[in-house]
């Protein structure tokens, strides 16, 4: 059993935190993360056994610190509609990829060359697009996708604009505010749901 104070374990996960998105995934030292969290080098091997388990538990951290909290102020699943909920699904991806855009990217270069980062990865990846699966079935289910339009079709735009990806595109490299990228997404998967509502209302 370890003997690190979880007080200490949370510290040493915010260094890890600060130090790869300063330094990347090769330039992310474990020295550097110990001096960050005013620990020994040893102290971090009292709990993680390399640099690939402790972005593996940072990642789950993360989770706990900032996507669980953005859920909590966003709620999806008890919107009282299928447009709220994916209103509130979309306000929750632009909390979330302001704060962890960075670490993501030191995330994704460590999975390529760690199968245990990969592995923690994937689960909430495949549990995020079900979600939009979930998003899609409801809006259909209340008249708001388009006749032609598959569910899956509907998943994998939701997943295509909120990716992390096209975040950090426009966001980032262009210098888009949080807000329009929330509102360019909104506006964009609307137009696409406007068919059914021309549909419904004829």
């Amino acid at each position: 059993m370890s003997s690190l104070r979880p007080d200490t374990r949370a510290a040493i996960l915010e260094a890890a935190r600060a130090v790869f998105e300063e330094a990347g995934y090769f330039g992310g030292a474990l020295e550097a993360v110990a001096k960050q969290a005013g620990v020994s080098r040893q102290a971090i091997y009292l709990h993680f056994t390399s640099k690939a388990a402790l972005l593996t538990a940072l990642h789950l951290h993360i989770y706990e610190t900032d996507v669980v909290p953005a859920l909590e102020r966003h709620p999806i699943w008890t919107a009282p509609t299928a447009l709220d909920a994916l209103d509130a699904s979309i306000a929750v991806d632009a909390e979330v990829a302001s704060k962890v855009w960075k670490i993501h990217e030191a995330l994704l270069v460590a999975r390529r060359h760690h199968r245990e980062v990969d592995e923690t990865l994937r689960p909430r990846e495949e549990e995020r697009y079900q979600e939009a699966v979930r998003l899609g079935r409801w809006l259909k289910k209340e008249g708001e996708l388009p006749p032609k339009m598959r569910i899956s079709t509907f998943a994998d735009i939701l997943w295509g604009l909120t990716s992390l990806g096209t975040f950090k595109n426009l966001v980032i490299e262009r210098g888009w505010l949080t807000d329009r990228w929330t509102r360019w997404v909104r506006d964009t998967i609307r137009t696409q749901l406007t068919d059914a509502r021309r549909v419904r209302d004829a």
